[in-house]
């Protein structure tokens, strides 16, 4: 099943557009943000939401490119002359 698998070039090519769509998804949320943070604010004050807890996550950009530098071509480096 050699044709199931994904070549190093195809998986960098795939990470590489997620990291893009990741980041132009965090643009989009910090546009938003401000207007959610207004919502929240005038719901807790009439108590229609709950205050949520504000835990981190890893960050994917960060994984993403790390793999990317564990799977790409490493190069190769000149023999000392002397």
């Amino acid at each position: 099943m050699a044709g199931d698998t994904m070549s190093n070039v195809e998986a960098i090519q795939m990470m590489e557009r997620c990291k893009h769509e990741i980041r132009d998804l965090r643009a989009t949320v910090a546009h938003l943000k401000p207007k959610a943070d207004a919502y929240d604010s005038l719901a807790s004050v009439i108590r229609l939401l709950p205050q949520p807890s504000q835990g981190m996550s890893e960050d994917m950009v960060w994984v993403l490119d790390k793999r990317i530098r564990e799977l790409q071509p490493k190069p190769i480096e000149a023999a000392p002359q002397g």
